[in-house]
């Protein structure tokens, strides 16, 4: 059995995600060799795409508009584009192959928000909030098992 682990960082509601992407890639680099460093627009900043690729990552991050018009009907046209081409089996982009798996780890985090009390937590102290987190995933787990024996 491996002694890896995932890493999780814990912050106050208050706390921007992106603002602990940093310590995350770093923390998880000296655990594991990974390749990619998959993540939303929120995350779409030149330093931490540089620090990704400081460790070797490849950074694949969603392009944020920032409320440019211009910047949104282009994104709008090539996932258009992509569809039509994916479709017609003419398209077959890794970067997007790799990014769209973070569509799962996203479903899985909703699940956790809307069915097992994840969405508001009313305790205070990483343990307490990391024990709830912990029996959700073991719930989710144990959700997903039964599926698959009945």
């Amino acid at each position: 059995m491996s002694d890896r682990n995932i890493t999780a960082l814990y912050s106050s509601a208050s706390v921007h995600d992106s603002s602990l992407a940093l310590p995350l890639i770093n923390q998880s680099s000296q655990k594991i060799n990974y390749l990619y460093d998959l993540a939303d627009a929120a995350y779409d900043n030149t330093i931490i795409k540089n620090f990704s690729e400081l460790h070797n990552h490849r950074p694949i991050i969603d392009i944020n508009p920032k409320n440019s018009k211009k910047l949104k009907v282009k994104i709008a046209l090539d996932k258009s584009e992509k569809k039509i081409l994916s479709a017609l089996n003419l398209y077959n982009n890794s970067d997007d192959l790799h990014y769209n798996q973070r569509s799962s780890v996203e479903r899985v985090n909703a699940y956790l928000k809307d069915s097992y009390g994840c969405s508001k937590i009313y305790y205070q102290g990483a343990q307490k909030v990391a024990s709830v987190f912990a029996f959700a995933v073991l719930s989710v787990c144990i959700t997903q098992s039964l599926k698959l024996v009945t």
